[in-house]
């Protein structure tokens, strides 16, 4: 974060691309926001419905006569909650604090590429992510995907950052760690990357192993009293949600399409806890009894969930509907398309390229392909959506712009040659 007050003590850093790429972004957003009304529907819905009970003291539960939940991780809605109570129920605090994390977002990611690769190519992700239609368009939508990317992105700039102690490093990461578990619980694992990352970097195993476990005892504190909360409240050990053994079902039963399913009818009646451990117990089941079915199905959720982009638009549906009727939903489903098709094959071909340059082995423990990698393989096992490659996007826009990057420095060399060649001649 230093790095920003640099542009305000030193007037010629206001020239900085990285700062006008900011800048460019957050005026789309902007422009976006004027646009469209905010209007939460499916998730969204929920999270706003939580954080106003929270704020108003109901407590997170659906309503004053419902029991507590914990079906959804409690880490949005808190953070919206505090909105809330801070400023009323009104949207505009949230989109406020979205253009926030979107700029936190494109800093954390240009940093990260200028770290792996260079300043070009760090430039070329700034762009991608200024420019990329779902991030505009989650900026009016209440979510979990903006403040989870932000802390995993601020922790992983923090980690890798050799000029700071190493100790404070893990407690502060530890924090952020356990923050963004809050917020998804797909972020348990995150420190074992963390540590396969800087045993790569220093072959140091002994520190990073003790650094690591700083992290996850630093969680373990920080995550045991929501813990203990939603213990007490169902009666038996639940750490932060009640959502996992659903997940799990719904891409593993015999009628499984991969995607979203109601919950079947012997689980009404049952509590939350309860309900999560019965379908989790029958989705390791069938997997069990089909291995090869899982495995077939394992690798169409990783196809289904990138496959396409628009849950930007579907999230935002009603109130583009509101506002501009339908016909303006397919036109923004088409662009969403193109752009992402077009970076998900830059970042594949930057996978290849990478290959050819470092070798197989650098490019499968490099953090961008690990990372991704991570959160393919959760999702790849559970259920398939297009909103859960959303937290890879930095990381496939980082290697989107290692290839763009790439191409145009061959078109030189190919220029240049072209053009002493001539000169020889």
């Amino acid at each position: 974060m230093k790095s920003i007050f640099l542009y305000l003590r030193h007037p010629s850093k206001l020239y900085s691309p990285e700062l006008w790429i900011i800048l460019l972004a957050l005026l789309l957003r902007v422009l976006w926001v004027v646009a469209v009304p905010v209007v939460p529907i499916s998730d969204s819905h929920a999270y706003d419905t939580l954080a106003r009970n929270l704020a108003s003291g109901i407590g997170y539960r659906w309503s004053s006569y419902a029991p507590p939940t914990a079906f959804w991780p409690v880490g949005t809605s808190l953070i919206y909650s505090l909105l809330y109570r801070v400023f009323g129920f009104t949207y505009l605090p949230i989109v406020i604090f979205n253009l926030l994390l979107s700029a936190i977002i494109i800093f954390c990611s240009m940093r990260l590429a200028q770290t792996w690769f260079n300043r070009s190519v760090a430039i070329a992700t700034g762009l991608l992510l200024a420019l990329w239609p779902i991030q505009i368009q989650f900026t009016t939508v209440l979510a979990s995907e903006l403040p989870f990317i932000a802390l995993v992105l601020v922790a992983l700039l923090l980690w890798i950052n050799d000029r700071t102690n190493l100790w404070l490093r893990a407690i502060l990461v530890g924090i952020l760690s356990a923050t963004a578990t809050y917020v998804r619980p797909i972020a348990y694992l995150i420190p074992l990357l963390l540590l396969f990352f800087r045993w790569v970097k220093t072959r140091e195993l002994f520190k990073s192993l003790k650094a690591t476990a700083i992290i996850f005892v630093l969680m373990a504190v920080l995550l045991a009293p929501w813990s203990i909360r939603n213990t007490m409240a169902f009666g038996q050990f639940v750490t932060i949600s009640t959502n996992g053994g659903a997940n799990l079902w719904m891409g593993n039963n015999p009628n499984s399409t991969g995607g979203f399913m109601k919950l079947p009818a012997e689980v009404y009646g049952m509590n939350e806890a309860e309900r999560d451990k019965y379908l989790k117990s029958v989705a390791l089941a069938h997997i069990k009894e089909k291995p090869l079915l899982f495995v077939w199905r394992c690798v169409t959720r990783l196809v289904d969930t990138h496959s396409r982009e628009s849950i930007g638009i579907s999230w935002n549906e009603s109130g583009l509907k509101k506002r501009y009727g339908t016909g303006i939903l397919l036109p923004l489903k088409i662009i969403n398309q193109i752009f992402w098709m077009s970076v998900l094959g830059l970042a594949l071909s930057g996978i290849v390229i990478l290959g050819l340059q470092q070798g197989l082995l650098t490019t499968i423990t490099h953090p961008t392909v690990v990372i991704w990698g991570y959160f393919v393989a959760i999702h790849a096992i559970i259920v398939a959506q297009d909103r859960y490659h959303f937290p890879s996007i930095p990381m496939i826009a980082i290697l989107a712009a290692f290839t763009l990057t790439y191409w145009i420095d061959k078109k030189r060399k190919v220029q240049k040659f072209i053009k002493n060649s001539r000169t020889t001649l």
